[in-house]
């Protein structure tokens, strides 16, 4: 049905523009006006409308069930505000929370972010220890008050060499892991700390494991036996999405971004990325669908 998919892609494009002009009108708008904060209200109100109905008409076509976001520009959106790097740090979180729930709604059943990369470590002690604590008490706060865990049931798993984190943070991923393993909503993948160099060398490193312990056979090496030992699970991914302008991955899921998916760089600090760049992400996914899994067919 490529003609009805991109007619609710196109028809999802126009309420999406719709919606972001009468955002940015209110943004724009004096505060000062007396009539500004009914207005307002009204606008907000209206663009609520929109959003729910945007979803409704993107989830007539295909959802993807698997995004990544390498969430960048938290530094730089603070260090804009004239305000110290780590509240850009908290403003991404808040922004995260946000993303998730638009997954949610739009029945994305897996979402994985690069919350801190294995390099990341070579930042100043302060800095770091500022992640540091936030992650802590950020992954129990997900696991416990979070509406997406309690209401829709969200399951949280934390991805990388935990060996390198602080017994704090060890114990704070187990406990998000341990109390939200039984949920059957959108898997959330916490990539922390992590690298896809480290990923794939583990991965190599179980197979040779196996391979000593008889439990896999020489001949049976081959593609599926590395990935099948990866530590972010499928299914594959089907968008990549970077902000911030910068245009690399940062040894970000590299493997399961070669087969085929959709790659995207957005020019906006994570923190100020919006329901707006989402459903255009979604939108194009949508129209180079039938592209991407044709070529998909002629790698194989």
């Amino acid at each position: 049905m490529p003609d009805l998919q991109s007619g609710y892609a196109w028809t999802a494009l126009l309420i999406a523009a719709i919606a972001y002009v009468l955002v940015a009108g209110t943004r724009k708008a004096a505060p000062k006006l007396p009539f500004h904060s009914s207005c307002k209200q009204a606008v907000d109100a209206t663009s609520k409308s929109l959003r729910q109905l945007l979803v409704r008409i993107i989830r007539q076509g295909r959802i993807p069930q698997h995004i990544a976001f390498i969430m960048d520009g938290n530094r730089r959106y603070a260090r804009k505000r004239q305000r110290v790097a780590s509240s850009g740090h908290v403003s991404g979180f808040y922004r995260l929370a946000k993303v998730l729930e638009w997954c949610n709604d739009l029945g994305v059943g897996n979402v994985s972010v690069f919350a801190f990369a294995i390099n990341n470590f070579n930042r100043t002690p302060e800095e770091v220890k500022t992640l540091m604590d936030l992650a802590e008490s950020k992954l129990r706060e997900l696991a416990e008050k979070s509406d997406l865990v309690q209401r829709h049931g969200v399951r949280i798993c934390v991805i990388g060499n935990r060996s390198l984190l602080s017994q704090g943070v060890q114990e704070a991923a187990e406990f998000a892991e341990q109390k939200t393993m039984h949920n059957r909503g959108m898997r959330l993948n916490i990539c922390f700390p992590y690298s896809a160099t480290d990923e794939i060398s583990s991965a190599i490193r179980k197979v040779v494991e196996d391979v000593d312990t008889g439990k896999l056979q020489h001949a049976e090496i081959d593609e599926k036996a590395l990935e099948s030992r990866l530590q972010i699970p499928g299914p594959d991914l089907d968008i990549l999405v970077r902000t911030s302008g910068q245009i690399r991955f940062s040894n970000y899921m590299l493997w399961q971004s070669v087969k085929m998916a959709y790659i995207r760089f957005v020019d906006v600090f994570w923190p100020d990325f919006s329901f707006f760049h989402m459903i255009c992400i979604l939108i194009s996914w949508q129209l180079a669908y039938n592209d991407i899994q044709r070529r998909k067919q002629l790698r194989k």
